[in-house]
């Protein structure tokens, strides 16, 4: 992709189609800049280009109200595959370091058997898998068509006349509506058995990011705009906590399995389950006052 966005970002946002034009067009920008990085794996450009496909993705989604979705939900599907490729290679790097940082946290006498060796290995493989399958992915035609299509996006923009008016005025009743949507999700999930909850408040914190993304896109329309854009911010850590331990378990009782199977004692991996168990509660426990303060915030902002 060529240089995309930098006129858009000089403009003085008079419409919301400005406003969101210019946050759209900066996640091209990332993701065309990040590239030549995630190819080499180089530090952290894995990260930062999932997110800009995920804001992106997300963008496309909460203000399609006032865009042209037969551009956008089929572009929408594609950037949701590239952000499915980078997500193997990144999932393995936070949790290589997430289990790194709970072995250091344990007592000698807890470790028993090549715990930290197998972890490393079984991580490290699953990385260099994973960044191997993206290299293809990024070599395809698929992604060169997406890489296009993100040209057309930024340099044919796909908003509806109703985006040509005011930001304030147009874009309220989205981010009440993005509010909204994870409210819903989260006392679905504060509602259900316990064997839902942690899949429902993973819905959950899918919400509060978009709802983060879009108060990010928007921050300098409404007064108190970035403090909602924070608190929002501050929901889908807590939550990501929350889903960090749940992948962490799904990983430890797969490596626990392979040791086993091996001859090596599992007891380390059982401390570390536990532990994680505990962080999920926590961050559970947690959620609720951060999604207070969220809504609270939000509707400060829009006068709401």
């Amino acid at each position: 992709m060529g240089e995309l966005g930098q006129d858009m970002g000089n403009k003085h946002p008079s419409t919301a189609a400005d406003v969101i034009g210019k946050y759209v067009a900066d996640q091209v920008h990332v993701i065309q800049e990040r590239e030549p990085q995630v190819r080499v794996d180089h530090p952290d450009s894995v990260h930062k280009m999932r997110v800009a496909t995920r804001r992106l993705s997300s963008t496309l989604r909460t203000f399609q109200d006032v865009m042209d979705t037969q551009r956008t939900d089929p572009l929408r599907e594609e950037i949701k595959w590239l952000g499915e490729m980078l997500g193997g290679p990144r999932d393995a790097e936070v949790l290589k370091d997430r289990l790194g940082e709970s072995l250091e946290d344990l007592p000698p006498e807890a470790i028993l058997g090549p715990v930290r060796e197998r972890l490393t290995n079984e991580l490290d493989a699953r990385h260099a898998q994973a960044h191997a399958e993206l290299l293809e992915a990024l070599d395809s035609r698929r992604y060169r068509d997406l890489s296009d299509a993100l040209h057309d996006l930024v340099d044919h923009p796909p908003f509806l006349p109703e985006a040509n008016h005011a930001p304030r005025k147009t874009l309220a009743p989205l981010m009440k509506a993005a509010t909204q949507r994870v409210t819903r999700r989260w006392d679905a999930a504060q509602c259900a058995p316990e064997m839902q909850r942690a899949a429902l408040a993973h819905e959950a914190r899918k919400k509060a990011k978009a709802a983060r993304y879009a108060w990010e896109a928007v921050a300098d329309v409404f007064p108190g705009g970035s403090d909602s854009a924070e608190a929002w911010e501050a929901v889908t850590e807590v939550l990501g906590t929350a889903q960090d331990s749940v992948v962490a378990r799904e990983r430890l009782t797969e490596l626990a399995h392979v040791a086993e199977k091996s001859g090596e004692q599992t007891f380390t991996y059982g401390v570390l389950y536990a532990r994680e168990l505990t962080h999920q509660g926590d961050a559970h426990e947690s959620a609720d006052a951060a999604i207070v303060a969220a809504v609270k915030a939000s509707q400060t902002a829009t006068g709401r």
